[in-house]
């Protein structure tokens, strides 16, 4: 196998087309074509050839990656998990998104603290923010510190949220039994991350001073 033509890509600024006995067989970065020593005319023997298709496999995915990071963040997990669904192999994935964090482009704490600053105005407490970078593959210690921090920096109350959620979800089911209606706010606060002792209070006073003003209005 001869590499017959290393030549631009004119359309991948940045990237050389590499083409083997003729055929083209992979564009790359130049970078990866000086680190693999490419050189126009070299005869490659099995393994040269090999160590080729591995590094395009692996350009693949990243760039792949990299149109998945123009959309929006994405956790390292969560990336891994959509390009090994595109058939990518795992190894080309793990080279890919390592490059990727090489280059300061896909960092699990910046994307969990953006998760977090997007996700709590919307209503999510802390376990609901938590539970979900865990589903998108963030190790636990580096989801809660991003969580607390988010919370500190942005003033983020979870009691306040919680209470806002609360009052809405109380007014919406006034018309149901008292217990029913305890049932309901508290699953609904729970799914939203609100699990918290004080949480449980302040549900218990609203529901009572709910149930009180529904009699009242009754009565009249």
């Amino acid at each position: 196998m001869i590499v017959s033509a290393l030549r631009p890509d004119p359309r991948l600024a940045g990237c050389v087309i590499v083409e083997i006995d003729g055929d083209r067989v992979a564009s790359l970065p130049v970078e990866v074509v000086k680190e693999l020593g490419l050189a126009s005319g070299e005869e490659l023997a099995p393994a040269r050839y090999e160590a080729l298709m591995a590094a395009a496999r692996v350009d693949a995915a990243r760039r792949v990656a990299l149109r998945m990071l123009g959309i929006r963040p994405q956790a390292v997990g969560e990336l891994a998990r959509k390009l090994r669904d595109r058939n990518h192999e795992p190894q080309a994935v793990k080279a890919a998104l390592e490059r990727l964090e090489a280059v300061g482009l896909l960092n699990d704490a910046d994307f969990a603290r953006h998760f977090a600053r997007v996700r709590a105005p919307k209503g999510h407490g802390p376990s609901r923010l938590v539970h979900d970078l865990l589903a998108r593959g963030v190790a636990r210690v580096v989801a809660e510190e991003a969580v607390a921090e988010v919370s500190v920096a942005e003033s983020f109350d979870p009691e306040s949220a919680a209470r806002t959620l609360a009052e809405k979800r109380v007014t919406a089911l006034r018309s149901l039994p008292l217990p029913a209606r305890r049932r309901r706010v508290l699953a609904y606060l729970a799914r939203r991350g609100f699990r918290s002792r004080e949480v449980r209070e302040m549900v218990e006073t609203l529901i009572k001073s709910g149930g009180e003003m529904g009699k009242g209005k009754r009565g009249k």
